[in-house]
């Protein structure tokens, strides 16, 4: 049979009525954590001073003893402080990580995208707790005043509202499109959501105990936009793109009645047997020879091909493999699976894809970690022809990746736009993006101001600088919005 695990909804937890998530048990107004005045903030671009040394993960907090607490290349989480000084937290917490902060309490939590789970760490001990698995792709987290946890799920389009202590959630906002970075406004009344592909920024408001429908706040230059939605364009129970459109899925009706796109997994192929067995499935209706892999809801037959997978078994993500002498890179597929991958066979599947069609014509990319379906176009943003296979439907475009994303204590919201560089700012809604700083880097995920503990300075925005492993400091002129946990 196929497992259909739905984005929009994760039928295998209850969504129950939330408690606060503190680790006293009680509920904090968080008077004491909001901006008490705006102040000037400084005109723009500034420029931004560098500091070397820090590692290069994809987000980070600053702890009370003044370390930048982050994981390494290795998955180790650690403290870096301006003197160079290291403490290690925990090691091989993860091979893959992404959002983090701290908890009121002083534990921190973040969002381990390569088990899908919300772990919980306690600094002074090194102890895990997985509070929440089954996520679908964690990425970006912010948490209140009261002490929830809200986490983006880039592949499944939501932000849900997480209980700490029990693992408690609701779903805050779905139907979005790659949602990537998490902030609040001051006084945590507006939920910004980042989207990586689209460059926009949804606002959430809260309404009462519930939450509003997600609107379009603000958009950088030249973004592509929200693409259309593939489901309703073509129907249920056609193949739809997930992933950021480079994995295949089918449109499906979920819980709550609504046309989304679903991820498939093939269980049906690897009953009676055991992970690692030889299965077969089927991938644009070409059978596929693969070996059974554990995933969230039992043993399934990944699309991609065993060679692909066994050049890559006891390796980790990052290490060089080869398959029928093609050189490639171990690397997670969009199934969750470490196979053998390397860009140029996905170029040449999405030039074949439109061979003897037309553009604006639905298409195939038939690939082994990220087999996709798109539309007939313009392919020159790639370096390829005038009509490939462009994933997810609409027109590649290398503008509006936006990864970090926060808010000032004047409730400027600043953005990072992936590729490019740039930190961007809006300073009212509907108002035209201001560029803060254009950086000398292609990787810039998460973005914080300082504590005001150890040299990092509270009215500086620290910019993670992942190509070489330090953060900017742009001299901003205010604080951040407010915190829920302060040293």
């Amino acid at each position: 049979m196929l497992v259909v695990a739905l984005l929009a909804c994760d039928p295998a937890q209850p969504q129950v009525e939330e408690k606060p998530g503190r680790d006293s048990g009680e509920p904090d107004t968080g008077d004491s954590a909001e901006p008490e005045s705006c102040g000037e903030p400084a005109a723009l671009p500034v420029s931004a001073s560098y500091l070397s040394g820090f590692q290069g993960s994809e987000d980070f907090a600053f702890d009370a003893e003044g370390y930048l607490v982050a994981l390494d290349a290795q998955g180790t989480l650690l403290g870096i402080d301006q003197l160079g000084q290291q403490k290690v937290i925990l090691p091989n917490a993860t091979n893959f990580g992404a959002g983090m902060r701290f908890l009121p309490g002083g534990d921190l939590v973040f969002a381990d995208a390569e088990k899908g789970n919300l772990a919980r760490v306690n600094p002074s001990t090194g102890e895990l707790t997985v509070v929440l698995s089954g996520l679908e792709y964690p990425n970006g987290l912010d948490v209140d005043y009261d002490g929830f946890v809200y986490v983006s799920e880039q592949n499944a389009g939501r932000v849900r509202r997480i209980d700490p202590d029990s693992g408690d959630y609701t779903t805050v906002a779905k139907n979005l499109y790659n949602p990537n970075g998490v902030t609040f406004s001051v006084g945590h009344d507006t939920l910004y959501v980042g989207s990586f592909g689209a460059g926009v920024a949804w606002a959430v408001d809260r309404d009462g105990d519930d939450w509003a429908e997600p609107r379009v706040y603000a958009t950088t230059p030249e973004a592509p936009g929200v693409p259309p939605d593939w489901c309703a364009t073509y129907g249920e129970g056609s193949e739809c793109p997930v992933y950021y459109g480079y994995g295949i899925g089918t449109c499906a009706v979920d819980d709550e009645g609504d046309l989304e796109c679903a991820m498939v997994y093939d269980t049906g192929a690897c009953d009676g047997l055991a992970a690692g067995d030889g299965c077969v499935t089927e991938r644009f209706d070409a059978q596929v020879s693969s070996s059974c892999t554990e995933g969230a809801d039992g043993l399934f037959c990944p699309h991609t091909n065993a060679e692909w997978i066994g050049a890559c078994v006891g390796e980790r993500q990052g290490e060089s493999c080869e398959v029928h002498g093609v050189v490639g890179t171990c690397y997670t597929s969009y199934e969750g699976v470490l196979a053998c991958y390397d860009w140029q066979s996905y170029y040449d599947g999405m030039e074949s894809g439109c061979i003897d069609q037309a553009a604006g014509s639905t298409c195939e990319i038939d690939h082994e970690l990220f087999p996709s379906v798109g539309v007939c176009g313009d392919g020159t943003a790639y370096g390829l022809g005038d009509n490939v296979c462009l994933p997810g439907g609409y027109t590649y475009s290398e503008r509006g990746g936006l990864d970090g994303i926060n808010v000032d204590a004047c409730d400027n919201l600043y953005v990072t736009e992936y590729i490019q560089g740039m930190v961007w700012r809006f300073d009212a809604e509907g108002a035209e993006a201001q560029l803060a700083a254009k950086l000398r880097s292609s990787w810039i995920p998460n973005l914080h101001w300082g504590n005001g503990v150890g040299g990092w300075d509270p009215e500086l925005l620290y910019v993670m600088d992942r190509d070489r492993g330090g953060v900017f400091a742009l001299p901003v002129g205010v604080e951040g919005h407010g915190d829920a946990y302060t040293p």
